[in-house]
């Protein structure tokens, strides 16, 4: 019976749950800001490689004949330029915004920024 009445009173011992959480919460919260940093970082990455991409595609290739400043606002690029080249061809510029969701408390709207890119274009 000794052994029982132990048992229980350990089961119903909640002093270790206070010490749980003070150590659980700053680590969450640790774990979740570096996961936002490394999803920032990358996403930054992977932004500007796709703006990047649009505007070599729309600049390079246009398959439906249409104009690149079309094909690029078509596909989110904001802000898009043409600049003749005075040895034929063209520079393309353009701008895009994107908005990353919030994983911390610390950034409630998430982060936002803007990616550019540039192409050069042979002349047609």
């Amino acid at each position: 019976m000794a052994i029982i009445a132990r048992v229980s009173a350990l089961v119903k011992d909640e002093g270790g749950t206070v010490e749980s959480a003070l150590v659980l919460v700053p680590l969450m919260i640790l774990i979740l800001s570096i996961l936002q940093i490394a999803l920032g970082i990358l996403s930054r990455d992977i932004a500007s490689n796709k703006t990047q991409s649009v505007i070599t595609q729309s600049g390079l290739y246009s398959p439906t004949g249409t104009s690149p400043l079309i094909a690029m606002n078509s596909q989110g690029i904001i802000g898009s330029t043409v600049i003749p080249l005075t040895g034929g061809g063209a520079l393309y510029l353009g701008e895009q915004r994107h908005q990353i969701p919030s994983l911390t408390p610390f950034l409630p709207n998430g982060d936002s920024f803007n990616s550019f890119g540039a192409s050069i274009g042979e002349g047609r």
